[in-house]
């Protein structure tokens, strides 16, 4: 009976399942995703520019350039939102003056982040990670390890 009793009192203590751990997830904890990243690519460039965290949210603008055209372009922000189980992070693209498209934080580390939208046709997975040598890398992807994908390869303009 005893042994039943404290097993009561551990779950109870332990909260919810699914609970997050911690506090909650912040934009400002991406701060080292601020900046002017490049990536050349034949013919041209691809970029993105991040304003540094503020009031909550950060946001961000992607282009493709190809010689004098501009061949993709789309606004980011990421942005706080309640989820299922508390405050997150969401990602929203808008691509090409489209809809916004939003992505839920997946996972928040030091220096990487990855949001996720099942449901999407692609991407499904969106990752961001800063590598010891000072490049960005980025990688949109079917939302299976090893599956269809593109990365990218920036380096601080």
């Amino acid at each position: 009976m005893r042994a039943a009793a404290a097993l009561l009192l551990l779950a109870a203590c332990a909260g919810p399942a699914g609970a997050p751990a911690g506090p909650p997830p912040v934009a400002a904890s991406l701060d080292w995703l601020a900046g002017h990243w490049v990536m050349p690519v034949p013919g041209g460039h691809v970029e993105e520019l991040w304003l540094a965290p503020a009031g909550g949210t950060l946001y961000g603008v992607g282009r493709s350039v190809a010689g004098e055209a501009t061949r993709f372009f789309e606004f980011l922000a990421i942005e706080p939102r309640d989820g299922a189980t508390g405050p997150t992070l969401a990602y929203v693209a808008r691509p090409a003056g489209q809809p916004p498209t939003e992505f839920v934080l997946a996972e928040l580390g030091k220096r990487r982040v990855v949001f996720v939208n099942p449901e999407h046709d692609f991407p499904r997975r969106i990752a961001y990670e800063l590598r010891g040598d000072g490049t960005l890398h980025a990688r949109v992807d079917d939302g299976s390890d090893g599956g269809e994908g593109e990365d990218f390869t920036y380096r601080r303009c």
